[in-house]
């Protein structure tokens, strides 16, 4: 799946995510960007809306994973959660990376055993330092 078609695919499963202005910037077998736009994501202080925060990281985690899934998996995050550090102003951008061992693991699990779960951790920056860090357990299974 290239980045094209996994934005597509978010922004039509997940409406909210057309709403926030979400797009991939970039997408590779163990990295994504995504941005969601600033001021649709603001609150009352001019700075991004904590839960806006949220779903762009949780959108950069789930997105890459499931760029690389095969078509008949289903992925679902199944936890998360965000450490708030500092204001972000301007659009969100949450960068996610996973290691080449790591992802081959978990999609070999998920061949063998039909189901396997990977934590993965989006960083979002603000000024060149951590604004936020998103920490997300995926689980997935093949259907049918």
């Amino acid at each position: 799946m290239n980045s094209g078609q996994l934005e597509q695919r978010i922004r039509e499963g997940i409406p909210i995510a057309a709403q926030m202005a979400f797009r991939v910037r970039s997408l590779t077998d163990h990295g994504i960007t995504v941005v969601g736009g600033g001021e649709q994501n603001h609150n009352v202080h001019g700075t991004a809306f904590a839960g806006s925060l949220y779903a762009i990281a949780t959108l950069s985690a789930w997105g890459l994973v499931q760029s690389r899934l095969p078509e008949r998996a289903e992925l679902v995050m199944a936890r998360g959660e965000i450490d708030y550090r500092k204001p972000v102003i301007g659009d969100i951008v949450a960068h996610c990376n996973i290691d080449r061992e790591t992802f081959d693991s978990f999609l070999d699990n998920l061949q063998q055993k039909g189901r396997a779960r990977l934590k993965a951790v989006s960083i979002i920056e603000s000024g060149g330092a951590v604004a936020a860090e998103f920490s997300g357990l995926l689980h997935a299974r093949l259907a049918g």
